[in-house]
């Protein structure tokens, strides 16, 4: 999913990234649909050359090749928020929560950042 809305925001079609980043865009469909997880890191490297990601939306998308139940919503919102800082980002994707209730990744992040404000 991530590696979706990066190739998004660069306008390419999954085969124009292929061509850009020398991967195959089958694979690329699988890696943005959840069929195949855990690219290597030369793959990786190949996508956000060609992607041209910013560090910390490729740190994100590093992050996520190991970790891809991550929550998708909290995973857009972090993407769509450029203020948002990777650490915030992880330290609120490993936060577990009781019951059904879980805060909207807005409040999540928020109340991530004051954590660290007060550090």
């Amino acid at each position: 999913m991530a590696l979706k809305k990066l190739r998004e925001r660069r306008t390419f079609s999954q085969r124009e990234l292929g061509e850009l980043s020398e991967v195959d865009n089958a694979y690329i469909y699988r890696l943005e649909t959840g069929e195949k997880v855990n690219p290597t890191p030369e793959t990786l490297t190949k996508l956000l050359r060609a992607l041209k990601a910013p560090e910390r939306d490729a740190s994100i998308l590093r992050w996520l090749a190991d970790r891809p139940n991550t929550s998708p919503d909290l995973v857009t919102y972090t993407l769509d928020t450029p203020d948002v800082e990777f650490d915030h980002f992880v330290t609120a994707a490993g936060m577990s929560f009781r019951g059904d209730a879980r805060p909207t990744p807005e409040a999540l992040l928020a109340k991530v950042k004051r954590m660290y404000d007060e550090e």
